[in-house]
C-alpha cells in the first residue's frame, strides 16, 4: 500500500513538473526539481516492492511489456537526445527562393554585435484579430535566437494601466490610433523598445500585410535607435518630376527603396527649396531624372551639401535638363543629350538596340550582365582642368589625376560601365533605325557611369599617391535601368545597391539578402481541384484504415 502511494505519488510529481515547465518557463528549475522528484519516488517504490517487480517481470506478460517499455524508453531517449542536441545548437535554414522566414544577415549581425540591454515591452491585449501581435511575437523570438541583450516582456494594458502610463507618448499614440481606427472596434497594440539612448514606439498596424512587410526593418531600425547606432540615410531629390521611391508601378522606384531599407538605410524624399539645406544626417543625396530643370538656389544647396564632404548620385537619361551641366560642368564632366545604340550583339533582344548590355568585361563590379534600356553617355570635356599623374613610374603603376586650380580641386575619374566598341552616341535626334554617321554621332566605346573622387596628394617613399578626401559623384547616364520594370532583372540590382554602398562606405560588396515578395498563385484546373478536396478529406483516413485492417488480418 506504501510502495503504491509512493509510486502514484511520483507519477503525480511528474505530471506536474511536466506541465510547469510549460504554462510557467521562468521557474523551469522548480519545474525540474519536481520531475526528479517524481523519477525519485518511482524508483523508491521499485526498490521497496523489487520482488514482486521481478516476479511481473519474469511472467510472460511481463516480458512482452518489458520488451515494449525499453522499446518506448529508448525511443523517448533518443527524441530527447536529438532535441537537447538541435537546442544547444540552433540553426535555421530557408529553401524558399526568397528567403522570406529567416532573418536578413544585416539583422543577425546587428543583433550579434549588440552590447547594451534592450528592454522590449509588447503591450498586447488578448484580443489579436488581425495577427499582428501574434506576428511580432514569432519575430522577436527569432531576435532573441542571436543575442541574450533583448529583455522582451509582454503586458496587458487593460489589465495594468499604470504600467502602459510609465512610458511617454504611448497614450497618445492610442488617442491618435483610435482617432484613426477606433470605429472598427480593432483593439491597438503596440510595442516599446527602451534603449540607452531613449525609447521608441511602434504600433502594429491594422494592415497586417504592411505591418509584415516592415517589421523587421522597423525593428532592427528601432534597436539601433536606442542604442545610439547611426543608420546611413538615402535622400531622393523631389519636385522636378523625378521618379518616385513609393511609386509602384514599373516605372516606379519602390523596389530600389525597399532594397535600401531592407540593406538597414534610412529612406527619405527631399524637396530642396522646402528644406534649405540637406540634413546633416544624408549619407547620399541621389537626384533621380528631374523633368524639369533644378533652380540656381538648389543647385547653390546641392554645391553647399558637397562642400561637406559628402556624396551624391546623378541618375540622368537622353535630353536631361540643362541645369545638370551648372551642376556638373565644375567636376569635369557632361551628360550628353543622344541615346546609345549597338549595332553588334551587345544589346537586349527583347528591348531593342537602344538597351546596351555590359558583359563583366566592361564595368567595374564583375557582375555576369547589366543593361540599360535608353541610356545616353557621359563624356568628360574637363573645362578648366589640366592633367596630372601620380603613382610609380618605374612600376609602370601611373594614375591620371586632373587639377582645376580655379576651383581648387584635384580630382580622380573612373569609368564604372563603358560600352561595346559596337556602339556609337545618335546625335541626330532620330529613334527610327538610326545609322551611325561618323561626322555627327560618336563612336563607342562609350562611358554610361562614372565615378568622381576628390582626392589629395600625398608623398608615398620616392613617389605621389592620390588619397580620397572630399565629396564624392557617380553619374550615370541611365535611371530606368532602376526602376520596378529592370531592377530585378540581370544585375540590376545588385549594381545599383553596390554604387550606394560605395559612395556611403567606400566599400563594395554589400548584397540584397531580401527582394520583395511576388504574388504566385497557384493555379489548377477543376478536375485536380476535386481530386485535392477529396483527398484531403478522405485520403489519409482510408489509408489508416486500410492499415488498419491489415494488421488485424495478420492478427486474426
Amino acid at each position: 500500500m506504501q510502495t503504491g502511494l509512493i509510486a502514484i505519488l511520483g507519477l503525480a510529481s511528474l505530471f506536474i513538473g511536466w506541465i510547469l515547465t510549460f504554462i510557467l518557463p521562468t521557474l523551469s528549475y522548480v519545474a525540474w526539481g519536481i520531475i526528479a522528484l517524481g523519477a525519485v519516488l518511482i524508483i523508491l517504490a521499485l526498490v521497496f516492492n523489487y520482488r514482486q517487480v521481478g516476479r511481473a517481470i519474469a511472467s510472460r506478460r511481463g516480458r512482452f511489456s518489458t520488451g515494449a517499455t525499453i522499446m518506448v524508453s529508448v525511443f523517448i531517449g533518443i527524441i530527447l537526445l536529438v532535441n537537447a542536441i538541435s537546442y544547444a545548437n540552433h540553426q535555421q535554414w530557408d529553401v524558399t527562393g526568397l528567403s522570406q522566414y529567416v532573418l536578413t544577415s544585416q539583422t543577425k549581425e546587428v543583433l550579434t554585435n549588440l552590447d547594451q540591454e534592450v528592454e522590449v515591452i509588447k503591450f498586447f491585449t488578448p484580443d489579436d484579430p488581425t495577427g499582428g501581435a501574434t506576428y511580432a511575437t514569432i519575430l522577436l523570438d527569432k531576435y532573441e535566437i542571436y543575442t541574450d541583450k533583448l529583455n522582451v516582456k509582454t503586458i496587458d494594458p487593460d489589465v495594468h494601466p499604470e504600467k502602459f502610463r510609465e512610458y511617454e507618448g504611448l497614450q497618445d499614440y492610442y488617442d491618435f490610433y483610435y482617432y484613426l481606427y477606433g470605429w472598427l472596434e480593432i483593439p491597438a497594440q503596440s510595442i516599446v523598445f527602451v534603449g540607452d539612448y531613449g525609447q521608441r514606439i511602434i504600433m502594429v498596424n491594422i494592415n497586417f500585410e504592411t505591418f509584415v512587410a516592415e517589421a523587421e526593418h522597423d525593428f532592427t531600425s528601432v534597436i539601433l535607435e536606442v542604442t545610439g547606432q547611426v543608420q546611413k540615410a538615402a535622400y531622393f531629390v523631389t519636385g522636378h518630376g523625378e521618379v518616385d521611391i513609393s511609386d509602384t508601378s514599373p516605372a516606379g522606384y519602390s523596389l530600389a527603396n525597399d532594397s535600401l531599407r531592407d540593406n538597414l538605410y534610412k529612406t527619405r524624399s527631399i524637396n530642396l527649396l522646402t528644406e534649405g539645406t540637406v540634413p546633416d544626417d544624408a549619407s547620399v543625396l541621389i537626384i533621380a531624372a528631374p523633368q524639369t530643370p533644378l533652380s540656381s538656389a538648389e543647385i547653390d544647396i546641392i554645391e553647399e551639401y558637397l562642400e561637406r564632404d559628402r556624396r551624391l548620385m546623378v541618375l540622368a537619361n537622353p535630353a536631361s535638363p540643362e541645369s545638370f551641366e551648372q551642376l556638373l560642368q565644375p567636376w569635369g564632366v557632361k551628360i550628353e543629350q543622344g541615346f546609345i545604340w549597338e549595332s553588334g550583339t551587345s544589346y537586349l533582344a527583347s528591348i531593342g538596340r537602344d538597351c546596351p548590355r555590359v558583359s563583366a568585361m566592361l564595368h567595374v563590379m564583375l557582375f555576369p550582365n547589366l543593361y540599360f534600356p535608353g541610356t545616353t553617355s557621359i563624356s568628360r570635356p574637363l573645362e578648366g582642368y589640366v592633367p596630372g599623374l601620380v603613382g610609380s613610374e618605374e612600376e609602370e603603376d601611373l594614375e591620371p589625376i586632373w587639377i582645376n586650380e580655379e576651383y581648387g580641386k584635384i580630382i580622380r575619374i573612373s569609368p564604372l560601365v563603358t560600352t561595346s566598341e559596337d556602339s556609337w552616341l545618335e546625335n541626330s535626334g532620330t529613334m527610327t533605325e538610326p545609322q551611325l554617321d561618323e561626322d555627327v554621332d560618336t563612336e563607342g566605346p562609350l562611358v554610361i557611369a562614372l565615378l568622381i573622387e576628390s582626392v589629395r596628394i600625398e608623398p608615398s617613399g620616392e613617389d605621389l599617391v592620390a588619397v580620397p578626401d572630399g565629396p564624392s559623384l557617380v553619374v550615370i547616364g541611365d535611371s530606368d535601368f532602376a526602376t520596378n520594370k529592370h531592377i530585378q532583372n540581370d544585375n540590376n540590382g545588385y549594381f545599383f545597391l553596390n554604387l550606394i554602398g560605395y559612395l556611403t562606405t567606400g566599400t563594395e560588396l554589400i548584397s540584397m539578402d531580401r527582394k520583395v515578395l511576388q504574388y504566385r498563385p497557384l493555379v489548377i484546373g477543376p478536375e485536380a481541384k476535386t481530386f485535392i478536396t477529396i483527398s484531403s478529406i478522405g485520403l489519409v483516413p482510408l489509408l489508416l484504415l486500410v492499415a488498419g485492417v491489415i494488421v488485424w488480418w495478420r492478427r486474426r
